[in-house]
Order: C-alpha cells, then structure tokens, then sequence
C-alpha cells in the first residue's frame, strides 16, 4: 500500500540503514524533513498497529515545517486522505492510518515538556532539528521508545524500536549532539552504544546541500544566500555542514590553546575570591579566582596586571549533563571550606536567588551561620555576559584564565554555550549554564589588584657605609 516517495541517493542511504538509532544531517538543504515524513510514512503504511511519534521542538516549526508546504503532509498523504484510508490532521495533530497505525505530531517548548509523554510508548521517534533539543530532553523521550506486542514483518526485524533524526549544526544542543553522534566514531558507521547511552545501533550519516539536487534546481541561489549570512562561522555550519563550528556561539573566542593553563596556588599577595550560582536538582557552580597582580610566579609564568584567574572550581553535578547533586545548603558550604584549604577570600559573590526567605532561613543565612559570608552578585544578565566575553578578549592580552583543574565545569560547559535566537544578547537558559553564571558574577564583581607596598630591606652597618661613599649602590649586586 506504501507509494514509495522519490528519494536521492543520500536520503535513501539513511531511509534503508539498518541502524536503530540514527542521525542525518549537516548543512542546511540537504533534504531532511522531506526524509523524515517519507520514513514516517512508510512505517506507517509497511507496520499495522505502530505508534510513530515526529517531534519539532516548538508547535510554530512544528506546523511550518510539517504541515504547510507543497511538500507537506497533507500533500504527501492526499491519495490516502481522498480514499479514507487515512484521517487527519485532527485536532491533537495526528494521522490516523486504516491499519490502526498513527503519526503523532508533537512539540516539546520546555524540558518539563517531555513528562506529557511518560505513558507513551514510541515505537519509532523522529526528532527533527536534534540540536534544538537538550539532551535531558532526548533522553527521556528515548526511554519512551520500546515495542511490545507490535507485529514486525521479516524484512524490518531488528530494525525496530527505532529513532530517525535530523539536524543541522548549532543551536542549544550542537554540544551533546556532537559528542554522541559526530566524535565517536567515523560518519556512516554502525556502532552499538553502552547501555547507559541506551544501548542502540547509532550512526552519522552526514548531508550537504549537493545531496538534495531538487532544491539547488529549483532554487540555485540559495547556497549564495547562506554564503551571505554575514559570520563565517554560521556559513560553514549551514553550507558546508561542519560540526566543528557552534553557530551562535557565546564566548567565540575562548581558547583552550590561549585561556586554558597549568594549575597553581595563587601567591599570598593576590586578590583571591569566589563566586557561586546555587543548584539542587541542577547543578551549582562555585569558582575560586585569584587577581594578577603582575608579578612572576614562581615557575616563571607572568599574566597581566589585573587579569582574572580562575584556579579552582567545586561543580556540583552527578556526573550527567545538567543534573545536580541534591546536596542540603549547609553541606555545600562546608565543602567550599574544605577546598579554600584555610585561604580567605575577600568575598564571594553568589546568586541573589539566596536570600530569597521562604519558611525559614535564607540560603545565605545559612552560609553566614557556617562563617562563610556571601555578598549578592550584580545579575545584570546583557551586561554580565558583555563583560565576560570582552575580559576574554582582552586588549592586548586575554585578562580571564582558567586552569585545567576546572574541567568539569568550565571547560566542560563553557566553549558550548549558546546565545538565545529569540534574544540575541542573551545567552539560553535551557543549556547548561550554570558555570556561565557563576564567572558573569564573578567578572560583575568588579576585582581589583591589590596594591602592596614591598618593605624595604634593612641594612647593616657595612651596607649603610658603603650606601654614603658609592651614591646608594649596593656592593653585593655591582
């Protein structure tokens, strides 16, 4: 019954792999959504009784991408819409097949989101623009995806429960999506995942513009119009498909090569101090910095005058993206003593959201019962992120460092963050930016170098003398 779509030869690579959890994409053009709704099809059609649910990540591209179009749905589906084989789209955007089979059309606008399909059982799922999505996000749904009872012909046994994605570099998600489908192993390979990843065939099956010869025919210049998106870094994400390139990118210019050095403990005579952004269910983020005050370390290094550093960090998560250690307020405030050694920090700028009372102690009351005073950070969000990105910069020289201790944290998170695309000055807080926020209070705080006025060494008799008849010259250094 299944009126096989004309697909190109990329497209039906992705459309026949065996693999069980697969994702096709790269530039922008290459024929994605249009595989998408074929495969969605063609399940439909080929299996009675199975549940194939498509996500978008906002019910407007839902809709725009979807179901208005000359390649939409509707039009795909008209034949079988006509002859009442199918039904749809109803009210709750499905299409119900003669066959008992149905294509779920969803959208998932915040992470809570994802809760609305804990009953559901997806036998196959589809989620369109995967970068869109936080991995906690996916995740969920894919511990939905199962098959019990479902009927499968010979020819697709062990290809089912199954999920088909698309997505194009950049966004919230390019980070986790990068790290699971793209670095692992070479595109167009079929690998099994441990079973904490799900334990399912993945594959990267890349997709450039060339791929999808229908819209350069139809469209030739639409390659000069990406040309001119105006960032280079946006232009080879969509043209060309590089995942190397996080298109929206926060910090751009910070580079482990440059901003990213050796550990140390911070000399007596500098500035040290803190900042910290609480989490519970998410994770909280404290940072240690300590403030160049010019002067040679020990090992030779010299930073600017004035430069922040940040040499410590306690990032408290479990170990899985953006979930955080549940730790009661009083025990993270002992653990911060404990990794200060006995240092003192001159302040420690913290999330105003602790002084928020509600039934009992603030947070911060807390903090001051245990002997470690916070003072409320400047939350100013534009600005915040302005000043963290232009001390990254610097002038002539960078004036933020963070040492490699710092991984888990910051330079785990930071290099990945995103600005929001409906705020373009701001960053997007459904990303994991907790340890964004901790550095934005910290450069907010306004640090200074301390001034220190170097006593002068006592001279013995023979110095004194020697001092009056040369001028002031030191007999031990001529």
């Amino acid at each position: 019954m299944f009126l096989m779509a004309e697909l190109f030869p990329r497209q039906n690579f992705a459309f026949l792999s065996p693999a069980t959890e697969i994702l096709y994409g790269g530039a922008a053009g290459g024929g994605k959504s249009y595989l998408m709704r074929t495969s969605a099809i063609r399940w439909c059609c080929e299996i009675p009784g199975i549940q194939v649910y498509l996500f978008r990540r906002t019910l407007p591209d839902l809709r725009d991408n979807h179901l208005r179009g000359p390649t939409c749905f509707q039009v795909m589906l008209s034949e079988y819409i006509q002859s009442g084989h199918v039904k749809g789209p109803t009210q709750e955007n499905e299409f119900k097949f003669w066959n008992g089979s149905v294509l779920h059309l969803c959208y998932c606008d915040s992470e809570s989101d994802v809760t609305k399909y804990q009953g559901a059982e997806i036998h196959v799922l589809m989620p369109d623009e995967l970068t869109h999505f936080t991995e906690y996000q996916y995740r969920f749904l894919r511990s939905r995806v199962r098959v019990a009872g479902l009927k499968i012909p010979d020819k697709y046994k062990g290809m089912l429960p199954r999920i088909e994605c698309s997505s194009n570099p950049g966004s919230i998600g390019h980070a986790w999506v990068k790290r699971s489908f793209i670095s692992p192993k070479a595109e167009g390979v079929i690998w099994r995942t441990p079973s904490e990843e799900g334990g399912m065939l993945r594959q990267f099956i890349p997709a450039k513009l060339s791929d999808n010869p229908a819209l350069t025919t139809d469209d030739p210049n639409y390659a000069d119009r990406l040309r001119g998106l105006g960032s280079d870094a946006l232009t080879q994400a969509m043209l060309d498909g590089n995942w190397d390139i996080i298109a929206g990118q926060a910090f751009e210019k910070l580079d482990k090569r440059i901003h990213r050095i050796e550990p140390f403990d911070p000399p007596e005579d500098w500035l040290c101090f803190g900042s910290f952004d609480w989490g519970s269910s998410r994770p909280f983020s404290f940072g240690a910095w300590t403030i160049s005050n010019g002067d040679m370390l020990p090992d030779g290094r010299v930073y600017p005058r004035g430069a922040m550093i940040r040499y410590d960090e306690w990032y408290g998560w479990n170990g899985k993206p953006n979930e955080g250690l549940r730790m009661e307020v009083a025990e993270v405030c002992d653990g911060i003593k404990e990794r200060l050694k006995g240092r003192k920090l001159a302040y420690i700028a913290a999330d105003p959201a602790m002084w928020k009372v509600d039934g009992g102690p603030s947070h911060a009351e807390v903090f001051a019962r245990r002997r470690l005073s916070l003072r409320k950070a400047d939350n100013s969000r534009i600005a915040g992120y302005l000043e963290v990105r232009g001390r990254i910069k610097g002038d002539e020289f960078p004036m933020l460092y963070a040492t490699k201790n710092c991984h888990s944290g910051f330079w785990r998170t930071m290099p990945d963050i995103v600005m929001d695309e409906n705020h373009t000055e701001d960053i997007d807080t459904d990303q994991e930016d907790h340890c964004a926020d901790d550095v934005r209070y910290a450069c907010m705080s306004r640090p200074w170098a301390k001034v220190i006025e170097k006593k002068k060494p006592k001279l013995d008799m023979w110095d004194r003398a020697f001092a009056r008849e040369s001028g002031g010259l030191n007999w031990k250094t001529v």
